[in-house]
């Protein structure tokens, strides 16, 4: 028998983080029970109010938002990318709920006692900045050895970075974090770049979705994904549509049958504060094999992008 799988959202709720979390509400295979929202694609006032606010346009009233962490753990100032997300974090839109209300300061406590509630029943799903999820496992290892398994949108292998030649933007944005994450978290998938950049969601499926629209929260799908497909004009002439990084964490999490090919390897996140700063780096050279054990986390080097998008529309037009 199929169970509801139940969820934690590790967020810096941009646009891509928008879309993971309604594509998560949307799903009757998912239960979301907490979203922790950090720094990122905007600040962590900002992250935690759009957070909340899509909650709100979902009529979820019963899902605790969580403040998280303000800044990577080397402590310096995060940059931001209104460029790409909007000045307020969804694009064209100004959610009309002052920030200031909101994510004062970071509640690990109320993550813990979710998780104690929860003993292995809980996924996590990081598709922000790893800073949040690092903390917590320097907090309490005990308890989040309890959270069942961890997904994370993050690192490029085999292609370019986002941010740096080398360096997709989480792993980047802090990667000390990462490392710590990639080193701690047991049962760990990282979803990486190269199979995020192909699922790709074009303006005419946007437009189909649209169509479909039947509530609130389906509403802001096409404009903040109009956006999202300028920006990535900008960035990217001619791609044909925009890319769903952090949706495609929440889809892997959600264990769709084809969707994902993995290997196993060990994953370390260079930190060092150089050239090749959150370049991500698992063994790939010929005759290296997937690795057991401790240490040992699967990593996504192939999607389906036809199982992507079936499902994509499947979902967000429901």
């Amino acid at each position: 028998m199929f169970s509801i799988k139940k969820i934690i959202l590790f967020s810096d709720t941009g646009i891509d983080d928008a879309i993971a979390l309604i594509y998560a509400l949307k799903d009757p295979n998912i239960e979301v029970v907490g979203i922790v929202s950090g720094f990122g694609n905007t600040d962590r006032n900002k992250s935690y109010r759009n957070a909340t606010y899509l909650l709100k346009l979902a009529g979820q009233k019963g899902i605790p938002v969580i403040a998280g962490s303000t800044r990577p753990l080397n402590g310096e100032e995060p940059e931001f990318f209104p460029d790409i997300h909007g000045v307020e974090g969804l694009g064209p839109l100004s959610p009309p709920i002052p920030e200031e209300r909101y994510g004062n300061k970071a509640n690990f406590s109320k993550l813990f006692q979710l998780i104690k509630k929860n003993p292995g029943e809980l996924t996590i799903v990081g598709v922000g900045r790893c800073t949040s999820l690092a903390i917590a496992w320097l907090l309490s290892p005990d308890v989040m050895s309890l959270v069942k398994e961890t997904y994370i949108m993050g690192g490029a292998f085999f292609v370019p970075g986002n941010v740096t030649e080398v360096a997709e933007a989480n792993f980047y944005g802090d990667a000390v974090a990462a490392d710590i994450v990639c080193r701690n978290a047991p049962n760990l998938t990282v979803i990486p770049l190269n199979v995020t950049r192909l699922a790709l969601i074009t303006p005419a499926q946007v437009n189909f979705i649209h169509s479909r629209a039947k509530t609130p929260l389906d509403q802001i799908i096409k404009p903040i994904l109009d956006f999202y497909y300028e920006a990535y004009q900008q960035l990217e002439p001619g791609i044909a549509g925009t890319p769903q990084h952090d949706l495609s964490a929440v889809m892997a999490a959600a264990a769709i049958d084809g969707l994902f090919t993995y290997e196993k390897r060990v994953i370390r996140v260079q930190h060092e504060e150089n050239y090749a700063n959150g370049l991500s780096i698992a063994d790939f050279r010929p005759g290296s094999t997937d690795c057991f054990g401790t240490g040992c986390s699967r990593i996504a080097v192939a999607i389906d992008e036809d199982i992507f998008l079936s499902n994509v529309l499947d979902i967000l037009t429901r």
